[in-house]
This record gives structure tokens, sequence and C-alpha cells, in this order.
């Protein structure tokens, strides 16, 4: 098996990963083949076996996720991903100003493919978890529910802010809920059962 480095005291490092790793087991051939792979095909796999078991939106999620993971990292083969590249990642993203929650999700996808490839567990322990807000925001007084439909219906040109707080206010979907929300998913038949 090629140790993947001309670098002698790397290889040594390496050597002895391999060998903890097939030790517990965990260098199989298909995961040694998916591991060459480069990131965008592995990716294109790994979004196409995940397609099956998701909703469209989270489908359509992870596939827009992927994105800076394959703009990043490019062509390179998932056993050559580090951890001082996905640090350099999670700085890279950091510095554009990329919420926490994004990088998060971004990493989340980096995992999974990396896990597929038995590689992951080689860096887990030192790629850390970003901090996420988790404050809710409060729920507005009926008093202020009326406010806002009567500010959003006042103008025209505000007609979508005022569909959008008669669906929220209606149905408690969320803002990304929304947003994703098209035509072809409103039924408009309604049951006599229901």
């Amino acid at each position: 098996m090629s140790l993947e480095s001309t670098d002698w005291r790397e290889a040594q490092s390496s050597e002895k990963e391999r060998i903890a790793q097939a030790s517990a087991g965990k260098l199989a051939p298909s995961n040694q083949q998916f591991a060459r792979l480069a990131l965008p095909e592995a990716l294109n796999r790994y979004l196409a076996d995940r397609s099956a078991y998701v909703a469209e939106p989270s489908d359509r999620s992870e596939s827009d996720h992927a994105k800076p993971l394959r703009e990043y990292f490019g062509a390179m083969p998932i056993g050559r991903i580090s951890t001082e590249l996905i640090l350099a990642y999670i700085r890279h993203r950091k510095e554009k100003g990329i919420s926490n929650t994004t990088v998060n999700m971004e990493i989340g996808i980096l995992r999974r493919v990396l896990k597929r490839a038995k590689r992951w567990q080689l860096v887990a322990d030192e790629i850390p978890h970003l901090p996420e807000r988790r404050d809710i925001g409060r729920a507005l007084a009926p008093d202020e529910k009326l406010r806002l439909l009567r500010i959003a219906s006042s103008r025209p040109e505000w007609e979508t802010a005022y569909l959008a707080s008669v669906l929220a206010l209606n149905t408690t979907m969320r803002g990304c809920e929304l947003k994703q929300l098209r035509w072809r998913n409103v039924d408009f038949i309604v049951s006599a059962a229901e």
C-alpha cells in the first residue's frame, strides 16, 4: 500500500497510522478506492447516495453547502485531506465572514465523505465544532402581529412580505422554509376528510 509521501518522516508517521487502521479492520478495499477519489467525485457519489434518504430541500441544501468544498479543495484526493488543510479551510471561510453554522454544515458534509473513506478518525480529534448561536426569537404579541400585517399590506410592492407574514403566522413555517416554498409545493385542493 502506498503511503503517498516522498518525505521519510511523514511516511513513517503514515505507516504507523495505516498499521493501526489495519489492526482495527478499517482498511477495506472499497474504502481505499473511495479514498483515492478526487473530492469533487467523492462529493458527487456521496450526494447521489444520500439523495435517496433525504427530502428534496435537504438534498438541495447539502448540494449547495458542498460547493465551497469543491472550490477550495479542487481535485485533491480525499486521502490527502489533512487536519491542517481542514483547519485552513475553516479559517478561509471565517475570513470571508461565513457564519459558524454554515461552516459547521460544510464540515459536516466533509466529515461524512471522510468517514465513508475511513479517514475521519485520523483528523476528528483536532477539528473543532464551531460554537453556534442558540438564542431563539420571541413570539409576537397579538397587537404586534396585527401591526405587521397592516404595515406589510399598506404598499403594493410589499405584497411578498405580506404573503410571507400570513404564511408564517398561520403555519409556523421558518424563514428558510418560506424562502424555498414554490407554487408546486402548495396543495390547493383540500379533501373533505381533512
